[in-house]
């Protein structure tokens, strides 16, 4: 068939006679079904942080889909959300996504797409799951512009209701609008609003707030405020991440909530966070840039302040928190598209003690699915420009971390075989504080433990004789990159 039946930038030659009031519409659909007959699917993208650039329809109800390469760039294709409407229950509709970027990826591990049907979500209760069948990705026969070749995503999926609309995402998606609802939300809660004070960094390339959230007890006297140490976190500098916002937001919900752990916090710590680094990029539906077409996260070494506006705003803020106070924890938060479970990168010094395993390995000792072994404390000539290594570097911070959250699932424990879902990214966040307030409890107990384990298993690592024991130590590979693949942007692999 070869038919064109959506593409979200060119005009439609279906509807480009009819008026879209008459249909009570702003927008038009691409196409529109000819009679009740017709089961063409009626694809849309133009929403935010959707990304479909073309479907074709091959077949009756199979569909080559192409995506929008990231603003500015000829790559990163690896996210996507779109929606498709006019659907027949029970029938089953075949969709392939051909022009992938990347080697390999979860779904040959695995890993589903994510749907949202608004039938189910009507009439179940049922919001975003899990669901598709006969997944593969491979590497097609298209001929990339540059060098290699596109890969395929395909699957099937069998709708369950007559003329749904049905959305299907690569995770779950989080946008700009939904962190300004959250904020506004928490910001309208007469007790959370005063646990918190939210205030703009600075303004992006297309104008949009990038927020700084600062979590403290705003009680304290001036001098027990100033002799308070800080943390900072940071997210979302790759748009398609999503479930660093949702790891993000809990976060924020634990710190202003009314647990004495969360109090504990507030009383000893001013925390500073940025949820979204990359407004601008989630907005439009990129997987990895902004709209300057660069990846922010190596852009940390001379940021831009026109250019890259919140990594410069961002790390002006994090050498001043530095400069006023003892600044004793930097986490980026990421989403990992080639491992599973979460798992950490940071930046191995001189010290021979390896102080940088501490708070890892207590993250390990509260979280079910943190894996140590994943976990990796090298540091490559590639990834000197990125928030983790360059602030190590710049501002001496021995815990500089990246957490990395796959997009699919653990391999091990109870949770194996399952896909991280919003239960356990509470869970994930909830840990990650625990783990903070163990690394700073007066007691040091739980410390010395680990400092115990750690030396340990060095020497264990100097015995050819003696292996570690699964999920103890951080494993010697390199930090692979979130979003390793071939795309060549600017020359080289990124």
């Amino acid at each position: 068939m070869n038919k064109v039946v959506y593409d979200c930038v060119d005009p439609s030659y279906y509807t480009k006679s009819l008026n879209p009031k008459d249909y009570g519409m702003d927008v038009l659909p691409f196409y529109i079904p000819g009679s009740k007959d017709d089961t063409t699917l009626v694809f849309e993208s133009r929403f935010e942080s959707g990304n479909l650039r073309r479907a074709i329809q091959i077949y009756e109800n199979e569909y080559n889909l192409i995506l929008k390469p990231d603003y500015f760039t000829r790559g990163h294709t690896q996210w996507y959300y779109f929606s498709v409407a006019n659907t027949r229950k029970d029938k089953e509709y075949r969709f392939n996504i051909i022009n992938m970027m990347k080697p390999d990826s979860l779904y040959n591990c695995g890993m589903k797409p994510l749907i949202y049907s608004d039938a189910h979500a009507r009439y179940k209760k049922i919001g975003w799951h899990r669901d598709g069948y006969d997944i593969c990705y491979y590497q097609n026969n298209m001929k990339r512009r540059n060098a290699g070749y596109y890969y395929t995503l395909t699957f099937t999926i069998k709708f369950k209701h007559d003329h749904d609309t049905v959305y299907l995402a690569h995770c779950f998606p989080y946008t700009y609008s939904d962190l300004n609802q959250y904020l506004r939300s928490i910001e309208e809660d007469p007790i959370k609003k005063n646990k918190f004070r939210r205030r703009p960094l600075c303004q992006t390339i297309a104008g949009n707030n990038c927020d700084c959230l600062v979590i403290t007890n705003f009680q304290n006297d001036i001098d027990a405020s100033k002799e308070k140490k800080g943390i900072a976190i940071t997210a979302r500098v790759h748009p398609g991440e999503t479930q660093a916002s949702f790891v993000m937001e809990h976060i924020i919900d634990f710190l202003i909530g009314p647990s004495v752990e969360a109090k504990l916090l507030r009383d000893n710590f001013i925390i500073k966070i940025v949820p979204m680094l990359n407004p601008d990029g989630v907005l439009n539906g990129n997987y990895r840039c902004a709209l300057s077409g660069v990846d922010l996260n190596r852009s940390w070494i001379d940021p831009s302040k026109k250019l890259h506006p919140t990594i410069f705003s961002t790390k002006l803020m994090l050498k001043k928190m530095k400069e006023e106070r003892d600044l004793i924890l930097y986490c980026d938060i990421h989403g990992h598209s080639r491992k599973k479970n979460i798992f950490m990168y940071g930046c191995q010094g001189k010290d021979t003690k390896r102080k940088e395993l501490i708070f890892p390995m207590l993250y390990r000792n509260n979280c079910d699915f943190f894996s140590i072994k994943d976990s990796s404390f090298n540091i490559q000539k590639d990834k000197e420009s990125t928030a983790r290594v360059n602030i190590w570097r710049e501002l001496n911070i021995l815990n500089c971390y990246t957490l990395e959250i796959s997009f699919c699932g653990p391999d091990f424990g109870k949770f194996e075989y399952l896909h991280f879902n919003y239960d356990m990214f509470r869970e994930m966040a909830v840990t990650f504080c625990h783990s903070i307030l163990d690394m700073t409890d007066p007691d040091q107990a739980k410390v010395n433990k680990i400092m115990e384990e750690i030396e340990q298993n060095i020497l264990k690592a100097s015995d050819p004789n003696k292996k570690d024991d699964a999920n103890k130590m951080p494993s010697n590979q390199d930090d692979q990159d979130s979003d390793f693949s071939n795309e060549e942007e600017n020359g080289k692999d990124n």
